[in-house]
C-alpha cells in the first residue's frame, strides 16, 4: 500500500503544510542558530480511526524516521497548521513526547500527538480563538527531533509576557529536561535581562546553586534577541544546553498576548550616568500618571525649566534643552544631574546642595561638572537673585493667567483641542513663574542644613532644627485647607438636628443640602470653602483627577466621617500627646525666620495659582472628551487621559476608528500595573522598579525624616487610598504611602502622620507630629497597633513589640 505521509527536511519546507513548530525551527536554522537535527512529517491524518490501515501508516512512518535518524532518543512534537502563529500560539494545547526510543515507542508517540489535535482542550482553545467552524478538523503535522542530552533547559521570552515590558527579556531555567518546567513540577531559576542597559537584574534561584553560568545566560539572551530581530516580532523560545555546554534551540513561536508596553513613553536618557530621584516630584505626583498628565504636567515643568534658562541667557548651544523631569514605567522622576548642570552654569552650586534641596541628604552618585567661568556666572546669578527677590510681580502675573477663566469649547472636538492648545503656553508660563518663586523656599533647607552640618551628612537633629525654623508661618494657603474644612465641620455639628441627618445622607443628598439655603451657616462655610479651595484635589496637578469644585466627594466623605465620629462621642486628637519642644540650636536662626515664613507663603500661593491654571485645562479636557465620545472617536470619556496632548489632535482630526483609540484603552490597562510599582528614592541611569522590602516588619523602631513637631502616642491606621481614609478615627496616627493637600481635610482629626515618602508643608503648618520618608512604613506597621510617634526625632516606636 503506498504511503501518504512525507518526511520534509527543514531546509525544504517552503510551501509545504508542515505547521507552526516546523516553520519556527526552519526560521531559527536560517538565522544561523543551532537547532537539533529535525524533520517534519506531513500527510498523516489528524483524526484517528481504529482500522488497521491507520496503524500500518504510523508504523511505516516510524520505520522511515528510524531509518532517517538511526539509533538514539527522539522528541516527537505536534506541528499543526496555525499553531505558533502570530494570531494564536496554541502553547501547551497539543502534545509533545520526549525520550522516544524504538519502533513501538515511536508509533505510540505519533498517535499521542495526532490525537491531541482533536482532544477537548485543543478544541476549546480553537473555539476561543473564533475558529469554531470546523474546529475538529485541525491539519496536524509533526516535528521529530533528535533529543538533546540536556544539562539545563528552559524557556526564553524576548519581552516580559506578564508585564508586557519590551525592555525585559525573561529566562526560566531548570536542570535537565524542560518538561519539568512546562508541566509545573519544578520551580525554575528566573532571570530578567534589561535590554537597553544590557545587564541582568538580580536573579531568583530556586535551588542552592544557579542552573546557568553567567556566560550561558548571556548567550541565551543575545541569541534570542537576534532571533527576534530576524523574525520581526517578540518570541517565546525553548532551549537546552547539553553536557558539553552547547546551546540548542528547540522551538520558537510568536508571543501573541502582548498588551501595551508600560515603558512605551519612557524618557530616553542622553547620559547613562544621570541620577534620578522620586523626591519632590513623587510628593507632587504620587504613583503612576496618565499619558495626558505626562504631556501637560511633566512637559510644563520642562518648558518652565527651559524658559528660566533662556531668561538667564544660557545659550542652548552649550546648555541644550534636556528633560528635567523624566518618566519611567509611568512614574515621574527629577533628573538631579540636569539640575547640577544648571547650577554649575549659574551659581556654581554643588551636587551636595542640589541633593540636600531635593532629598535632604547628600547623594554621592551625582557626577559634578566643572562650573562655568565666573564672568559668565555672575550676570546669570544676578538675574536669578533679582527674580527670586521680586515674587510680587510674578504672583500677580499668575493671578492674571487664572483670571482668563474657562477655555471655551469649539463647534467640534478638533476646534476644542485647538482652543486648549492655544492656552497651553499659559500653563508653561505658570510653571516657570512657580519654579522661580518657589526656588527661594527650596533653597532655604539646603542652606540651613549646610550651615548646621558643614561638610558632614545632616543628622536628624539638624533636620529637626530646619523644620522648626520653617514651621509656624501664618496665612499659608495650603494650611487653611484643613482649618477651613474644620470650620465647616463645626457648623454642621452646631446646626440643630442636622448632624445625624447629614452623617446618614447619601453623597448626593449631603451635597444638595450644603449647596442649598436650608444648610444655614454650614452651607455658607462650605460654599466659601469651595470658592477658595475648589480648584484643589488629591494629586492636584494630575489632569485626570477632578478638582473639588467639579467633584467634592472627598470633602463630603471626610465631613461625614468626622460628623459620625462626633456623634459617637469622639473628639479630635484624643491620643496621648506631648507639646513640642523647640530643638536646641534653632534660636540662632530667629532673625531669619520671618524671611523663611514669607518664602513659604509665596511658594504655597504660587502652587495654588498653578493648580488653578491646571484646573482650567482639566475642565476643558473633560468637555473635549465628551465631544470625542459623541463623535465616536473614543470609547468613553476617561480614554482621553491615555493619549498625549498631541495625539488627541490626531484622533480629533481623523475618521472614527483610529488606532490610537485602542492604544488608549491598552494604556489604561497598563496603568493598573504601573500603579503597583515602587522605586528606589535615588537611582543612577534609567529607573527600574524594586520589590517591596519587608525586612523591617519585625523591627521595634521605624525611622524616617522628622518634619513635624511634638510627640504623640496612639493607634495606627494604615490607609493606602483616600477612599480608605473614611475609616479614620479621631486621634489615630495616619500611615499612608504619601499625602498631598487632597488629604488635608482629615488632618483635623488625626493625632499624627507617617508616610513612606512625602511633603511636610501642610503637616508642619497644621502642627501635626509627623515622620515622613520612612520608605516602607505602610508595609511594616499594622492597623490597630499602638506606637509612639516622635516628630522631632523622626521615629515611630512600636509598643506592641
Amino acid at each position: 500500500m503506498p504511503s501518504s505521509f512525507q518526511l520534509v527536511e527543514l531546509d525544504a519546507i517552503a510551501g509545504a503544510p508542515v505547521g507552526g513548530k516546523a516553520e519556527g525551527l526552519a526560521r531559527l536554522r536560517a538565522m544561523g542558530l543551532r537547532v537539533p537535527d529535525a524533520v517534519a512529517v506531513v500527510g498523516l491524518a489528524a483524526k484517528v480511526t481504529s482500522d488497521a490501515s491507520a496503524a500500518d501508516e504510523w508504523t511505516r512512518c516510524a520505520r522511515a524516521l528510524l531509518e532517517r535518524f538511526g539509533s538514539g532518543r527522539l522528541a516527537v512534537r505536534s506541528s499543526a497548521i496555525g499553531e505558533d502563529g502570530a494570531e494564536a500560539s496554541f502553547a501547551g494545547q497539543y502534545e509533545t513526547v520526549l525520550d522516544v526510543e524504538g519502533e513501538a515507542a515511536l508509533v505510540a508517540a505519533i498517535g499521542t500527538c495526532l490525537r491531541s489535535a482533536d482532544d477537548a482542550r485543543a478544541r476549546a482553545y480553537r473555539e476561543a480563538q473564533d475558529e469554531a467552524a470546523g474546529a475538529g478538523d485541525a491539519v496536524m503535522s509533526l516535528v521529530v527531533q533528535r533529543m538533546v542530552d540536556a544539562r539545563a533547559s528552559g524557556v526564553c521570552f524576548t519581552v516580559c509576557p506578564v508585564t508586557h515590558r519590551r525592555n525585559r527579556l525573561v529566562i526560566d531555567a531548570v536542570a535537565g529536561l524542560g518538561e519539568a518546567l512546562v508541566s509545573g513540577t519544578a520551580s525554575p531559576d528566573h532571570e530578567e535581562f534589561l535590554r537597553r542597559e544590557a545587564t541582568f537584574e538580580a536573579s531568583q534561584t530556586a535551588g542552592d546553586q544557579p542552573v546557568l553560568a553567567a556566560d550561558e545566560r548571556r548567550a541565551i539572551a543575545e541569541e534570542a534577541i537576534g532571533a527576534e530581530e530576524a523574525a520581526g516580532t517578540p518570541l517565546d523560545l525553548e532551549w537546552s544546553i547539553d553536557r558539553a555546554g552547547t546551546l540548542w534551540w528547540l522551538q520558537a513561536r510568536p508571543i501573541t498576548t502582548l498588551g501595551v508596553d508600560p515603558q512605551a513613553l519612557d524618557t530616553p536618557l542622553r547620559f547613562a550616568t544621570d541620577v534620578h530621584t522620586r523626591c519632590n516630584v513623587g510628593e507632587m505626583m504620587p504613583g503612576a500618571v496618565s499619558p495626558l498628565t505626562y504631556s501637560t504636567c511633566a512637559r510644563g515643568i520642562d518648558e518652565g525649566w527651559q524658559r528660566i534658562k533662556d531668561d538667564l541667557r544660557m545659550p542652548r548651544s552649550h546648555y541644550p534643552a534636556e528633560p528635567y523631569v523624566a518618566m519611567s514605567h509611568g512614574h515621574l522622576f527629577i533628573n538631579m544631574s540636569e539640575g547640577v548642570r544648571f547650577a554649575s552654569g549659574v551659581s556654581g552650586g554643588t551636587a551636595d546642595q542640589q541633593s540636600l534641596a531635593l532629598c535632604g541628604r547628600i547623594v554621592p552618585e551625582i557626577v559634578e561638572p566643572p562650573p562655568a567661568p565666573l564672568r559668565q556666572r555672575i550676570p546669570r546669578l544676578l538675574r536669578q537673585i533679582a527674580a527670586m527677590l521680586r515674587p510680587g510681580p510674578r504672583i500677580r502675573r499668575m493671578e492674571a493667567l487664572v483670571r482668563k477663566g474657562p477655555i471655551p469649547s469649539g463647534a467640534n472636538a478638533l476646534a476644542s483641542w485647538r482652543a486648549i492648545d492655544a492656552r497651553m503656553p499659559d500653563l508653561f508660563e505658570a510653571y516657570k513663574l512657580h519654579l522661580v518663586v518657589s526656588s527661594t523656599a527650596g533653597a532655604l533647607s539646603p542652606i540651613l542644613l549646610q550651615i548646621l552640618a558643614g561638610r558632614d551628612e545632616p543628622t536628624d537633629e539638624h533636620h529637626a532644627i530646619v523644620a522648626s525654623v520653617l514651621a509656624g508661618a501664618t496665612d499659608v494657603e495650603s494650611a487653611d485647607i484643613a482649618v477651613g474644612a474644620e470650620r465647616v465641620l463645626e457648623a454642621i455639628v452646631d446646626a440643630p438636628g442636622a448632624a445625624a441627618t447629614f452623617a446618614a445622607a447619601s453623597l448626593d443628598a449631603a451635597r444638595a443640602w450644603l449647596s442649598g439655603p436650608d444648610s444655614g451657616a454650614a452651607g455658607l462655610r462650605y460654599r466659601a470653602y469651595l470658592e477658595r479651595h475648589g480648584h484643589r484635589s488629591l494629586r492636584e496637578l494630575d489632569i485626570r483627577q477632578p478638582e473639588w469644585r467639579a467633584d467634592p466627594t472627598p470633602i463630603l466623605r471626610s465631613l461625614q466621617s468626622q460628623v459620625r465620629g462626633r456623634l459617637d462621642g469622639d473628639r479630635r486628637r484624643e491620643s496621648v500627646s506631648e507639646p513640642a519642644e523647640r530643638p536646641p540650636g534653632a534660636a540662632r536662626f530667629d532673625r531669619f525666620q520671618f524671611l523663611a515664613h514669607a518664602a513659604v507663603r509665596n511658594r504655597e500661593r504660587t502652587k495654588s495659582l498653578l493648580v488653578a491654571t491646571t484646573a482650567l485645562l482639566k475642565r476643558a479636557y473633560r468637555d473635549l472628551a465628551v465631544q470625542l465620545v459623541e463623535e465616536e472617536r473614543l470609547p468613553d470619556v476617561d480614554a482621553i487621559y491615555f493619549l498625549l496632548h498631541e495625539e488627541i489632535e490626531v484622533v480629533a482630526a481623523s475618521a472614527p476608528g483610529h488606532p490610537l483609540r485602542d492604544e488608549a484603552v491598552g494604556r489604561r490597562e497598563a496603568l493598573a500595573y504601573q500603579e503597583t510599582l515602587r522605586f528606589p528614592e535615588v537611582v543612577v541611569g534609567h529607573p527600574q522598579p524594586q520589590p517591596i522590602d519587608l525586612s523591617g516588619q519585625d523591627e521595634k523602631l521605624v525611622v524616617g525624616k522628622p518634619v513635624g513637631r511634638g510627640r504623640v502616642e496612639g493607634r495606627v491606621r494604615v490607609v493606602k487610598t483616600l477612599e480608605e481614609a473614611e475609616s479614620l478615627k479621631p486621634g489615630e496616627i495616619l500611615v499612608a504611602p504619601i499625602t498631598d493637600v487632597g488629604w488635608t481635610p482629615y488632618f483635623a482629626v488625626i493625632g499624627g502622620l507617617v508616610t513612606d515618602v512625602g511633603s511636610a508643608v501642610v503637616a508642619r503648618e497644621y502642627g501635626l507630629p509627623a515622620v515622613l520618608n520612612t520608605g516602607n512604613a505602610t508595609e511594616i506597621l499594622r492597623t490597630g497597633e499602638r506606637v509612639v510617634l516622635d516628630g522631632s526625632r523622626g521615629t515611630i516606636e512600636r509598643l506592641d513589640r
